[in-house]
């Protein structure tokens, strides 16, 4: 169920601060934050958050209702890999996060990808039952070092087509 007035746009550069804490509480709730027992530096990894937000700003969509963001997705660098998707732990389980990756899979569509990629950690079983009811495939799973952490995760990448090839 999604909140009524959810509305999915671009971000704006004075959100980063905002949208990096929406990011890292969302990590931090997740299997990611869970499975990391205390390897990761708090403080640095919702510094990167920030900064990854005040500088990939032009390749974020925000989901908000009323003044409240909700959530953020994000393609990096502006191909067919959704580089990130991140709900509040407070909204949830709403349809917040299948309508960002809506939103994005359409950006993807529009600029001609057959496809989207995506990642995530193996063992948030959450996400990749998220991913799958959505249509995503898995890949590819295998060890990727993770520089925000700083350490070695077990990932999975999954592909989803959006359209019939031509």
């Amino acid at each position: 169920m999604r909140p009524t007035d959810l509305v999915i746009g671009p971000a704006s550069p004075d959100l980063a601060e905002s949208l990096g804490m929406i990011g890292f509480a969302a990590w931090e709730q997740s299997a990611f934050g869970q499975d990391d027992a205390g390897r990761a530096d708090r403080q640095k990894l919702l510094a990167a958050f920030v900064s990854f937000c005040h500088e990939k700003q032009h390749t974020l969509l925000i989901a908000a209702a009323g003044h409240q963001i909700l959530g953020w997705g994000a393609r990096e660098d502006m191909d067919n890999i959704v580089t990130d998707l991140w709900v509040a732990p407070i909204a949830q389980g709403q349809g917040v996060g299948a309508a960002l990756l809506d939103a994005l899979e359409g950006a993807i569509a529009k600029q001609g990808f057959e496809f989207s990629q995506l990642e995530t950690y193996a063992g948030n079983a959450g996400a990749v039952s998220f991913y799958e009811r959505r249509g995503y495939e898995p890949i590819w799973r295998g060890m990727k070092f993770s520089a925000s952490l700083n350490y070695e995760l077990d990932k999975v990448r999954f592909r989803k087509f959006l359209r019939e090839a031509v």
